[in-house]
């Protein structure tokens, strides 16, 4: 779910909206009222603009030492590219996995280091968070991530600033790809969702690191085939940002 911070009636609002099963990530993505100016600057980014058939596929809360391996031999028969957003607290107990994301060319961003609800901490706690997630990444592949996905979706504008002055942009997903894969669905439905709301220049949130993980995988290796079948590429974050079709 998306909290916004500084905002409380919105967040009590969108708790409730939550729970009567409305998506609130369709809502609160275009809900904060600089979110336009954000996205202006590059500093957010949800989708792209691109004439191009290229969508990038991207993993949350992760790595799993069970599901992460399986998702990456899926990504590897399939030659796909994939960013993972990751957990600092999960990158200092799994760092083979995280060698093997990098070794394997996919990109890695930075998910917090815990993945707390930051409407309930304080800035420096945040800074924190944002912080030592960059570091335990950068600890073992040698370079800090380029992208920040804030837990929750979390948006506020100090955390903007904090993202700003740690020279990284903050990579949500395109609303209409949320797939709620980290409930208790089934694969078919997740790649289901996702086909039947494609379109080009989006960014594909998905969850590796969750209970529904193993369904995930499923629904990824049935999910490939289908997009390469629409005649779509597969490219990391960066790579899509770089596809941006300027104005």
């Amino acid at each position: 779910m998306i909290v916004v911070a500084q905002k409380k009636t919105v967040f009590f609002l969108l708790a409730f909206i939550f729970m009567g099963g409305v998506s609130a990530s369709a809502i609160t993505l275009g809900l904060h009222p600089n979110m336009n100016n954000w996205k202006k600057e590059a500093i957010v980014i949800t989708d792209v603009k691109t004439d191009k058939k290229v969508v990038a596929l991207t993993f949350d809360d992760g790595p799993d030492p069970v599901n992460t391996p399986l998702l990456l031999d899926v990504l590897k028969k399939h030659d796909a590219k994939a960013t993972f957003f990751l957990l600092g607290i999960k990158v200092e107990k799994n760092p083979d996995l995280v060698k093997r994301m990098s070794d394997e060319k996919h990109e890695l961003g930075n998910h917090s280091y815990s993945h707390a609800d930051f409407n309930r901490h304080d800035d420096d706690f945040v800074r924190a968070e944002i912080q030592r997630g960059n570091a335990a990444i950068k600890k073992i592949t040698g370079k800090k991530p380029h992208l920040f996905r804030p837990p929750g979706g979390y948006l506020s504008y100090k955390m903007v600033d904090m993202i700003r002055e740690e020279k990284q942009i903050i990579a949500y997903w395109t609303y209409q790809q949320d797939s709620k894969d980290w409930r208790n669905i089934k694969a078919s439905r997740i790649a289901d969702h996702i086909i039947s709301n494609l379109k080009p220049g989006q960014i594909i949130i998905l969850h590796d690191g969750t209970s529904n993980g193993s369904e995930t995988v499923k629904a990824v290796d049935l999910l490939i085939p289908r997009l390469y079948e629409e005649g779509y590429r597969l490219v990391t974050v960066s790579e899509l940002i770089s596809m941006e079709k300027r104005e």
